[in-house]
């Protein structure tokens, strides 16, 4: 697993001094979720765990499941049945044991529970366990610094989507202890009554105690047909195929700008590509 990282930090065509953290260059999942995955898996293998459970939307349980046949772990994970079909597909053929139900990641946490306390699995909790913002702290945040410093970029601020809030928050954690507000941080959501695959709404999620750990500055909404609109926009501009988690980052990103000066480099991060969503952007092309 050496050379998984860094990722690259790409120039966009979107705007003025605008730039991606192309997290879909991870090996497993082919997104960001690979860093935090792995992080909690090595903190199981410490524990010499024989299996393994998970609650997820989709791509940390790709990666947990590539990490459980590598290390030959039982692996069982819980995915809402609103989740594209792809990630279980995915997991299926990589030999985790897939329970799709419900509707959100939230109403499944307590059946992961339960199977973890009846017959003795390791949960690894990505929404609670803080070696999930540990993981961003240590990887993605060190990265964008270094890369930004080593090519003269002068950050002003960093764009992000939230979903277990990890890696927004490691990211938030590491630029403000070192930065403190010359970084501002904005988060991405989902806008009520709406559903972007990879990301929620934490303004509703008083449980959320990862956004306690450090400071986001703003949260910017963001609607389904928008996030689309960014992968389109990218892709026309830049050649790539981001994931609708990413669209939505470019879409806060234009909406930003709109209300105030674009001044100062902007870095977004793009958790993953549009491989997986192929079914929901159908519709739109």
């Amino acid at each position: 697993m050496q050379g998984m990282w860094p990722t690259p930090l790409l120039k966009l065509n979107i705007g003025k001094d605008v730039w991606a953290k192309l997290e879909f260059y991870n090996p497993f999942s082919h997104s960001i979720k690979d860093r935090t995955a792995l992080f909690l898996f090595k903190e199981a293998i410490k524990q010499n765990t024989k299996s393994i459970v998970e609650a997820t939307s989709g791509n940390t349980g790709i990666a947990l499941s590539a990490l459980s046949s590598i290390f030959k772990i039982n692996f069982t994970v819980f995915i809402p049945s609103t989740a594209p079909s792809s990630f279980k597909v995915l997991m299926k053929i990589l030999g985790a044991n897939v329970i799709s139900a419900g509707n959100s990641t939230t109403e499944l946490l307590p059946l992961v529970k339960k199977l973890s306390e009846f017959n003795g699995y390791t949960h690894l909790d990505q929404f609670h366990n803080e070696i999930n913002v540990l993981a961003h702290y240590e990887t993605t945040a060190k990265e964008i610094d270094e890369q930004t410093k080593v090519s003269g970029i002068k950050v002003k601020r960093i764009i992000a989507t939230m979903g277990t809030a990890g890696h927004i928050v490691g990211i938030a954690k590491y630029f403000k202890e070192k930065y403190g507000n010359d970084v501002e941080i904005i988060g991405v959501e989902p806008a009520h009554g709406e559903r972007i695959p990879g990301i929620k709404r934490v303004t509703d999620d008083k449980d959320n105690k990862f956004l306690k750990i450090a400071k986001i500055d703003r949260i910017i909404e963001v609607k389904f047909k928008e996030a689309v609109e960014g992968v389109i926009d990218v892709a026309r501009n830049d050649g790539i195929l981001i994931g609708l988690s990413s669209g939505a980052t470019v879409s806060a990103y234009k909406k930003m700008i709109r209300e105030s000066k674009d001044e100062g480099a902007t870095i977004l991060v793009f958790p993953d590509d549009a491989f997986k969503y192929v079914n929901e952007l159908e519709e739109y092309v």
